[in-house]
């Protein structure tokens, strides 16, 4: 038996509107695997067109394909695998935990199924995009499956086929699935959300400190990613067995409110919010400050935003929310290191203290789904610099100013920040030097003691003499 995929039928509209350009559209499907038999997409997204350069040669290139442009797009092998991959690794950082990349979607007017060449390169594509999805520093949550879907839509009549390709085995030929449009797909779901103080400092070598900034960060996020997945996660302030369902002990809080259902909308239906609240351990760093030249701390508070399907185990529950922790501080680290340029990407050994102020997490709402997605911004940026990013991601062109939730979390207070870091580099320093400088001392004292005691037996051995010529 294939596999079963439901999709939120808001949807069919969507592709419907891609249909009707008559030219190839390549893009990602966005969901969660419901069991190992069915899975759940509330989003699909075309890949965007890469931005043209303004050079001479481009320009020749243009003039010189524009009369074979829309010939050349009705071809199904006629899109860039890198663009496609280039794409899945951006919206990665905007997909909330339990969130991932299904699959690959593809409108045109040729079956990509019919070609051997192109079942091979699909597979590829779906192998490599998998990678992406599968960073061991950041996602928690495994598939359940090594299946992932490819979807084509015709553009002449609308024909929906939906095939699942075992990326495990490049022998396997694709099985075929079943594609259903469903009214308000996957629900209940259930929203986690939580804030977390992230709170740790790392000691750098000297060839750390040498290094760029992004490795240094990595060795930070991994020594904090074995930390966050050791986690204990509090639902509603309690603490559940891992085979619990986590909807029974939603439905336990709000015993009240179920006789009143009927008075709920349908969106406060499709999707039930839950509490959590995250004990995250110390992390292991090195315990001699005096080997290491500097010092990397992380501070601050991140919103957690996390979804799991409504008959999800807290086991699954826990797993998200620990990989949305992960891909959240990733994501922002990850920004402002493609923002950096020039010898800002260095390490700045000479600089006492240096403060970088990575961007802080917005949400916005899928139009066709209870669950929203992320964009980050950076100081000085709104609303509409995130209008701007995600209608170029994951195509949300429909997405008004007011539908830009920027409160979760606030802006940094630098001044604060700066004062509290150089305080403690100082603090730092101070211990070092006087953890260096012990050895010295002692050897002081020990010397001028025996010196004295030497002193003190000339001055006895000339008395004992003088006394003896007396006598």
């Amino acid at each position: 038996m294939g596999r079963t995929v439901i999709a939120e039928d808001g949807i069919e509209a969507y592709v419907a509107c891609l249909a009707s350009k008559k030219e190839l559209v390549v893009g990602l499907i966005f969901g969660q695997e419901i069991t190992s038999q069915k899975s759940c997409v509330i989003h699909l997204a075309r890949t965007p067109e890469p931005v043209p350069e303004d050079n001479e040669e481009n320009e020749l290139e243009s003039s010189s394909h524009t009369k074979n442009a829309d010939k050349g797009k009705l071809i199904t092998e006629d899109f860039d695998d890198s663009l496609v991959l280039d794409h899945a690794g951006q919206v990665m950082r905007s997909l909330p935990g339990g969130i991932t990349i299904l699959g690959v979607f593809m409108v045109s007017s040729a079956d990509p199924f019919q070609n051997c060449t192109m079942n091979n390169r699909l597979r590829k594509l779906l192998t490599s995009i998998d990678l992406i999805v599968g960073k061991s520093s950041v996602t928690v949550r495994q598939q359940l499956t090594c299946e992932r879907i490819a979807l084509h839509i015709s553009n002449t009549n609308i024909k929906y086929t939906c095939k699942t390709l075992d990326i495990a085995s490049p022998i396997a030929s694709p099985k075929p699935a079943d594609w259903k449009f469903v009214n308000a797909a996957g629900s209940p779901w259930i929203e986690l959300q939580c804030t977390t103080n992230v709170e740790f400092f790392i000691g750098l070598s000297d060839s750390e400190s040498s290094g760029t900034l992004r490795q240094q960060l990595e060795t930070g996020i991994d020594l904090y990613s074995k930390a966050v997945k050791q986690c204990i996660s509090l639902f509603d302030g309690k603490i559940l067995s891992d085979s619990d369902l986590l909807d029974d002990a939603s439905t336990e809080k709000s015993t009240g409110k179920k006789k009143s259902s009927k008075q709920h909308n349908s969106s406060e239906e499709r999707i039930k919010t839950m509490n959590v609240q995250i004990l995250i351990p110390e992390i292991e760093t090195k315990q001699e400050k005096q080997e290491c030249s500097s010092e990397l701390r992380f501070g601050g508070l991140m919103c957690i935003k996390a979804y799991v399907h409504g008959k999800a185990t807290v086991r699954e529950a826990g797993q998200v929310i620990k990989e949305d922790i992960l891909r959240s501080l990733w994501a922002r680290c990850d920004m402002h290191c493609d923002s950096l340029i020039g010898e800002e990407q260095r390490g700045q050994p000479d600089v006492k203290a240096v403060l970088h102020e990575p961007p802080r997490r917005v949400l916005a709402p899928l139009p066709f789904s209870p669950i929203s997605v992320s964009d980050y911004l950076f100081p000085g940026e709104g609303p509409a610099d995130s209008l701007a990013s995600l209608a170029d991601l994951l195509d949300l062109g429909t997405l008004l100013d007011g539908d830009v939730q920027d409160y979760w979390e606030a802006a940094a207070e630098v001044n604060d920040a700066e004062l509290q870091i150089q305080s403690d580099s100082t603090l730092l320093e101070t211990s070092v030097t006087k953890q260096i400088l012990a050895t010295p001392s002692t050897n002081s004292r020990a010397i001028l003691l025996s010196g004295l005691i030497a002193l003190l037996a000339i001055v006895l051995s000339y008395l004992t003499l003088q006394i003896f010529k007396t006598n």
